[in-house]
């Protein structure tokens, strides 16, 4: 049987969805090394090398994959995000063993330097494959030097992205799940000026965005069930894409429907691609038009649900899942 190796560059308490799917594999022997055990909070210094895309090795974690690769011998090494590994590290590995493929993996944009580290940089052409949930990309890793690049979809979880029965205390007219972003936050204010009520859940949403009566940021995050149950009771669920990665999709994109949620999402081609349009979802262009669909949406319950549904096929009948999404890696991996 062969050996998977998969390499996480964060911690366990809080494991991607990808390495679940991993681990149901049959046919494959699977061991998984984090870079910590637990969600890591950083001193000043460390943050400081972080800021500088030096992040510091704090747990040996460099040590730690060489030793392991020597002691489990996998035929194939995954690596999530590999910010903190060495050039010299992956070196290494290839010179014990030159048969070994090693592979990337990231749903981040690692030509952001936000996401990326100078050690990622390095290693771009040490990669047998990059996979890639981002389609700009994909020619620029070419040019700087990637033997081959794999462009993959967003993906939900079996596991974790399903319908559930609708409840009262998250049954919203318009739901938005994400983090804080200026753009989005008076993109959702214009539907508040407009009688529209939306509810915001998610991360750094601080004070400097004020609620309202129609606005309402309850600056927390929805996780597993409350997760599942909001979008499923929700009439509408907002699905804003991050400008500060030049995002076409994003994990909502498919999660949304995923737990039979109705999507009104920012227009793209990759959206497109995804979904047909009022058919499946529903995509606007501009805060007007969004607004104009909610309203039209929100008063139409027939059609609305009708989408909803076809939404939900949409997703469970093609091949969208973290499941599929690995069976297309393991097709590359020759």
């Amino acid at each position: 049987m062969k050996k998977i190796l998969i390499i996480h560059n964060g911690d366990q308490q809080y494991k991607p969805f990808i390495i679940d799917s991993f681990e149901k594999l049959k046919n494959f022997e699977i061991e998984v090394i984090y870079n910590y055990k637990k969600k890591k909070s950083f001193d000043v210094i460390s943050k400081i090398f972080n800021k500088i895309r030096l992040p510091l090795d704090l747990t040996k974690f460099n040590d730690r994959i060489i030793q392991k690769h020597i002691e489990f011998k996998p035929s194939f090494i995954i690596v999530i995000k590999g910010n903190n590994i060495y050039p010299s590290t992956l070196k290494k590995i290839k010179k014990i063993d030159s048969k070994v493929k090693i592979f990337s993996w990231t749903a981040d944009n690692m030509f952001k330097k936000h996401n990326s580290s100078i050690y990622f940089d390095l290693s771009l052409n040490l990669y047998d494959i990059h996979f890639t949930t981002k389609s700009n990309i994909v020619n620029e890793l070419y040019k700087l030097g990637a033997k081959k690049v794999v462009f993959l979809n967003k993906a939900y979880s079996k596991e974790s992205h399903y319908p559930v029965s609708v409840k009262d205390k998250f049954k919203f007219d318009v739901l938005f799940i994400g983090s804080a972003e200026r753009q989005r936050y008076n993109y959702m204010q214009y539907l508040a000026n407009n009688g529209i009520k939306v509810n915001i859940f998610g991360n750094m949403w601080n004070k400097s965005f004020k609620s309202s009566e129609n606005l309402i940021i309850h600056r927390k995050e929805l996780i597993n069930n409350d997760y599942r149950s909001a979008i499923s009771s929700s009439l509408i669920t907002l699905c804003f894409l991050r400008k500060i990665n030049d995002d076409q999709q994003t994990s909502r994109s498919i999660e949304i429907p995923a737990c039979k949620g109705f999507m009104i999402a920012e227009k793209t081609e990759e959206h497109l691609s995804l979904f047909k349009n009022e058919e499946e979802a529903v995509f606007f262009k501009n805060k007007e038009e969004m607004l104009e669909l909610v309203l039209f949406y929100l008063g139409n319950d027939d059609k609305r649900e009708k989408i909803r549904e076809s939404g939900y096929l949409r997703v469970i009948n093609s091949n969208y899942s973290y499941d599929d999404m690995i069976n297309k890696m393991i097709n590359s991996f020759n």
